[in-house]
């Protein structure tokens, strides 16, 4: 009863520091954590916030994305510690987004390494200090002090399993779906998958990035995990059936898409002809939706009349 009262506590406590940091701390099973976003972080779409993860074993701590700047990560590593005292022993990013990796240096400057797919950093060398400087213009440069670009201290190739914390975490690597490097982390322990932004719930994907084709073979990887519990990068936490009604997306979009290039509908005319009004009350559904049946159409024009 006394480690009841101890531990209900600690993590009564680390809610509210959640809650002063703008992040809610929620446990979603034993020993695993998702620090989720209760404020945007900027008005603009593109720079929203992504929940972050955290599972705690008898030998430490691994984080699962990193925030969107130094200081929000210091907000993280606070709440992960008013948690757990175990040490943090690695921080893994799961896709390039500005959003989740940004934080990554505050990381680094405690001496815990950062470990990314080989193809994320690529992108993120390539496009991520334009990033930086985009949200330093927004944000300004104080919110942003110490913020940089970062180089992970060990990046692979495909699926490994970490043994750092004293429970096995399986770290998935689809061959193509929401970005190039794009991964997802299952707790074996708890059947709790970590789905980055491979799996999103009650929102509208970014597909900017996306291989639409390898992202439906990515989530049937995820779903075939069988997983108990779900923490998505975006929307809350939720579990492995909620993987279907995600990849419906897809399909309806392709669908609809498809019928209006039979139609003879123009790019420029697509606007709400494309309108999905089972996803209208989805998060980000205005902000993505338009972009996403875009690109969709010019994918299945090159496909349905043979255009290199």
């Amino acid at each position: 009863m006394f480690r009841i009262v101890i531990s209900l506590f600690i993590f009564g406590w680390a809610a509210a520091h959640g809650e002063e940091t703008g992040r809610a701390t929620i446990r979603v099973a034993e020993g695993v954590y998702v620090l989720q976003r209760t404020q945007e972080i900027s008005g603009e779409d593109r720079h929203r916030s992504v929940n972050v993860a955290f599972i705690a074993g008898p030998r430490g701590v691994a984080v699962v994305d990193t925030g969107s700047s130094y200081r929000e990560a210091e907000n993280i590593i606070a709440a992960v510690r008013a948690a757990t005292r175990a040490p943090i022993r690695v921080a893994i990013l799961t896709h390039p987004g500005a959003a989740a990796i940004f934080g990554a240096a505050a990381f680094q400057a405690r001496g815990i390494p950062v470990l990314m797919h080989r193809d994320a950093a690529a992108l993120l060398v390539a496009r991520c200090e334009i990033c930086l400087q985009d949200l330093k213009a927004t944000f300004g440069e104080a919110a942003m002090e110490k913020t940089r670009v970062v180089v992970p201290d060990r990046v692979i190739d495909g699926d490994i399993v970490l043994d750092l914390i004293g429970r096995p975490l399986r770290v998935i690597a689809p061959p193509r779906s929401s970005a190039p490097g794009a991964l997802a982390v299952l707790d074996e322990r708890t059947a709790t998958l970590v789905a980055g932004t491979v799996v999103s719930i009650d929102t509208v994907p970014d597909m900017r990035d996306g291989d639409a084709a390898g992202w439906r073979d990515a989530l049937a990887i995820l779903a075939a995990t069988r997983c108990r519990h779900l923490v998505p990068a975006y929307g809350p936490p939720g579990r492995c059936a909620d993987i279907p009604r995600f990849t419906r997306y897809f399909n309806d979009l392709d669908a609809r898409v498809r019928a209006l290039l039979r139609a003879e509908v123009s790019l420029a005319e697509l606007g709400d002809r494309a309108d999905l009004p089972a996803y209208a009350a989805w998060a980000r559904y205005d902000a993505l939706h338009r972009a996403n049946a875009s690109r969709a159409y010019l994918r299945l024009e090159r496909e349905l009349f043979g255009i290199r």
